[in-house]
């Protein structure tokens, strides 16, 4: 429990700031210089510092009728702050699974976030563009459904420790698309980790205990990102998380059941949008909560 995250990010503003140096960026979210080295481009660049495609073009004239980046130049990062901006003013597209045609200016960090999906979810669905691959204005990419592969209503039989079973219930029975699934994402602050998953449903939606087990927090965390929040201790050392929550409907020290309302779903904290963030915990090393399912 002595375990700090802030909101589910396991990079640290200082350890940003050491990556994104040694990595030969001259600034984090400033302004700055990036040497380019050899076998990357163009779009691996735009994800390693923070920006897109399109405004590393506009920052630095020589790539806007270039395809490759040569190893060796030194290109201009513009600030996050003026990045945001035409980000900001484009028009959001329909967040729906099927084909969809690359932009001009376009990366796959931003088409991503159009459409509520994690970075790792469209590579999934688009492998021939791992490894920091640039994606063309004009290329076609599968675009997946933002739901989780829990399909069942009832709760399921999993393993968890030694030879006993236990049964996990989701925690938000008749809602299961996910907005940002666990692992490493890609948000405005840069990378970090998402140790949970993120899953939409309305404002006010109660959440109940996947488990049954006694409650640790019931309180607004708001330094840490949480909002407010409630964290469920459960028998043989598993805990979860049920975070940004518009409610807390029970209190620290009281024991609940599985199935039993803890909270409502809401956007407090450092949160995206509506949603519930479930974290899964085995002795506090975080685990993928949909493995469980």
């Amino acid at each position: 429990m002595g375990v700090r995250m802030w909101g589910g990010a396991s990079w640290g503003r200082a350890a940003l700031l050491g990556v994104a140096l040694g990595a030969g960026w001259a600034g984090a979210g400033l302004a700055g210089s990036y040497r380019v080295k050899a076998g990357e481009t163009l779009g691996g660049i735009a994800v390693r510092t923070g920006v897109s495609v399109a405004q590393l073009r506009a920052a630095n004239p020589r790539l806007k009728n270039a395809d490759v980046v040569q190893a060796g130049w030194v290109l201009t990062v513009p600030s996050r702050g003026a990045a945001a901006a035409p980000s900001a003013s484009r028009p959001a597209a329909p967040a729906r699974a099927g084909a969809y045609t690359v932009k001009d200016g376009e990366n796959l960090t931003v088409i991503a976030r159009r459409f509520g999906l994690s970075l790792n979810q469209l590579l999934g669905a688009n492998p021939q563009y791992r490894g920091g691959k640039a994606v063309w204005a004009g290329a076609k990419l599968v675009i997946p459904p933002r739901t989780a592969s829990v399909t069942a209503r009832a709760p399921v039989t999993v393993r968890a420790t030694g030879s006993r079973t236990s049964r996990w219930a989701w925690p938000l029975p008749g809602y299961h698309a996910i907005s940002s699934d666990y692992g490493e994402r890609v948000l405005d602050q840069g990378p970090e980790m998402h140790y949970g998953v993120d899953i939409v449903a309305p404002q006010g939606t109660p959440v109940r205990a996947a488990r049954s087990g006694r409650v640790l927090e019931s309180r607004a965390d708001f330094e840490r990102g949480w909002g407010w929040t409630v964290v469920l201790e459960h028998p043989d050392g598993w805990i979860t998380r049920y975070a940004h929550l518009s409610a807390t409907l029970v209190k620290a020290g009281e024991l609940v059941v599985q199935g039993q309302p803890v909270g409502r779903v809401g956007n407090t904290g450092r949160s995206t949008g509506t949603h519930l963030h479930f974290g899964t915990y085995l002795r506090w090393d975080p685990r993928d909560p949909l493995s469980l399912y």
